[in-house]
């Protein structure tokens, strides 16, 4: 993934970035000192690393956490900090200030520890504790765009930050499956990522951390609760199939056709739901159009609204076939007889839904303009 570069990403942020423009300063501050005493004095230099990296062989309380802000050169230190400006203002930002600075260290730890359970090499770098970073990002902002620089093609490109966060993962897994990490630590990598996702999660989970419509724990709920609604949505189809056609089991199409109508009416896509039910009505009839009570009150609103009044009174007169006793019925021959009195000029049907929708209207505005219509009826 050396191939891609983030630059930045499109989530505004509701509170402007303190420790994460502290972090970078610190990694950039011990860098600099590093190169001094390295001038200054190569072998001090050599004894304070051999003190603050993580060497699973002579472990020291401190450095699970000093190790993150040592690097080895100015590509290592550059090529960490680069994400840690674009991923880490709007982790600091869902976590708090205090939250965040916690969460990164412990992901400094959680890396390391992945590092020394798995590795043998004295590891440095704060790449384990940014990729706890990064993880947590995947989890709260999937869809978030981010702009990186593509390198073979010296250009710019946006992509979602799932797929990059993803594709930087799968990168280290193969790069380490393949045994071709060489000097980069790409388990404390891993382990980082795994702490970062199973924090966030977990902290969406508890509710710790309010959640929002398009983190990865809602859309996974989201697309859990739309498998259940599909498979309910088809076994209703297959009922009300049995009841009003006699037919015994609906047909897959047919349900799969039902179902898209229906997933639509779900997500409020009412022109996508209205085009869907035209074509479930002219592939395969009135007689398979019947949706469960919920949806066809709902596509049958939709269509008026649409002003497919043909396909509209289709779906109310459905409705009145199907659900003849349902409380909602007074209101659909209503609006069945305003559709074909003033826009299908089929005066005695309107009269005839009209008359019978009289009885159950309330007093109030629905009741006098169903007087007004049999009164234009004449």
């Amino acid at each position: 993934m050396a191939v891609l570069i983030p630059l930045g990403t499109d989530r505004p942020l509701a509170r402007p970035t303190v420790v994460t423009f502290v972090l970078l300063a610190v990694n950039v501050a011990v860098f600099i000192t590093g190169l001094a005493f390295e001038k200054a004095d190569p072998d001090r230099l050599k004894e304070l690393r051999t003190l603050l990296i993580l060497d699973p062989h002579s472990l020291r309380a401190w450095s699970w956490v000093t190790y993150a802000f040592l690097h080895a050169n100015f590509w290592h230190i550059a090529g960490n900090l680069v994400f840690l400006w674009v991923f880490g203002p709007n982790v600091e930002d869902r976590f708090g200030r205090i939250g965040f600075l916690l969460f990164y260290l412990a992901g400094a730890a959680a890396a390391g520890g992945a590092h020394v359970l798995l590795a043998h090499a004295p590891v440095l770098g704060a790449s384990g504790a940014i990729t706890a970073v990064t993880g947590a990002y995947l989890v709260l902002f999937p869809r978030t765009i981010v702009r990186v620089f593509f390198l073979l093609g010296f250009g710019i490109l946006h992509i979602s930050a799932a797929w990059f966060i993803t594709a930087s993962i799968a990168w280290d897994i193969f790069t380490t499956g393949a045994g071709q990490a060489g000097n980069v630590a790409t388990l404390a990598h891993l382990g980082g990522y795994v702490f970062g996702i199973g924090v966030a999660l977990f902290l969406l989970w508890t509710k710790i951390l309010p959640r929002e419509v398009y983190d990865l724990f809602s859309i996974t709920k989201h697309a859990a609760r739309r498998r259940q609604f599909r498979e309910v949505q088809y076994q209703q189809q297959k009922k009300i199939a049995k009841q009003n056609q006699g037919a015994g089991v609906v047909s897959e199409p047919v349900a799969l056709a039902r179902g898209e109508v229906s997933e639509k009416l779900l997500a409020n896509d009412g022109d996508g739901a209205a085009a869907a039910y035209r074509k479930l009505l002219e592939d395969f009839g009135e007689g398979a159009a019947l949706l469960s009570r919920n949806s066809q009150y709902d596509i049958a609103n939709a269509l008026w609204v649409a002003k497919d009044h043909q396909t509209a009174a289709t779906a109310y007169r459905l409705f009145l076939r199907g659900y003849p006793n349902d409380s909602e019925t007074p209101r659909m021959r209503l609006m069945s007889g305003l559709i074909n009195a003033r826009y299908l000029n089929d005066p005695v049907s309107a009269k005839q839904d009209l008359a019978a929708a009289i009885e159950g209207l309330p007093d109030g505005d629905e009741r006098q303009l169903a007087r007004e219509l049999i009164a234009e009826l004449g």
